[in-house]
């Protein structure tokens, strides 16, 4: 699933992001949830012009070049939505007929304070029960991001977990232990992949922002 939902902005109050134009597609529509493997739920419908949440003084949302774009500006509070965590959003296109298509992975969104200084993001949840890679969550991550340690928590006798760093990629296997099981990886990743072999798996992942060198 390619990256089709881009946060461009995270302040207090405030959430600005944009996505592809498509011809067609008669509402763009946000959901959220706290965490990745949650139930989403519907909170924003955009037209194809934009949306700015009414509650935003629009004198304090910058320029930005959207030719081709549909540009969505809102504030968490207006949907009661933590506005100092970090929150998963997905992006959904909405049919002349109502009929709705996921159109974006589960998307990490981070709160302001995360992008002052170096900061260690965490994630855990459940990893899907997947035959193959093909069947995998992708989880898109904010920018680029380095200096990643999985931790599978599946026990000695549970399911394999598996990660990978390209959509039908090559995979990463983690067993099932009494001990810890780690993976650990420097280069940079804007998404991951993961999946349980044979049932659902718990993992943790920790991550830092990948800065310019």
């Amino acid at each position: 699933m390619n990256r089709t939902l881009s946060v461009i902005r995270r302040r207090p109050n405030l959430i600005d992001c944009v996505v592809p134009f498509v011809y067609g597609v008669d509402k763009y529509r946000l959901k959220w949830n706290a965490n990745f493997d949650g139930v989403f739920a519907q909170f924003l419908d955009s037209s194809n012009v934009g949306f700015l949440d009414p509650a935003i003084n629009q004198a304090t949302v910058d320029v930005q070049q959207t030719q081709g774009r549909v540009r969505i500006v809102f504030n968490p509070a207006s949907y009661a939505i933590p506005d100092q965590q970090h929150i998963w959003l997905e992006l959904w296109h909405v049919a002349p007929g109502g009929a709705e298509t996921q159109m974006s992975a589960p998307s990490l969104v981070l709160p302001e304070s995360a992008h002052h200084g170096i900061h260690q993001v965490t994630i855990h949840g459940g990893a899907p029960n997947a035959a193959t890679s093909a069947g995998s969550l992708q989880l898109d991550l904010p920018r680029l991001m380095q200096d990643f340690r999985i931790h599978s928590e599946a026990a000695g006798g549970g399911n394999y977990l598996y990660v990978a760093t390209e959509q039908n990629g090559p995979e990463q296997e983690l067993r099932p232990d009494t001990f810890p099981q780690y993976q650990a990886f420097y280069a940079t990743q804007g998404s991951i992949w993961v999946r349980g072999g044979g049932g659902i798996v718990n993992f943790s992942a920790t991550f830092t922002m990948a800065f310019p060198r």
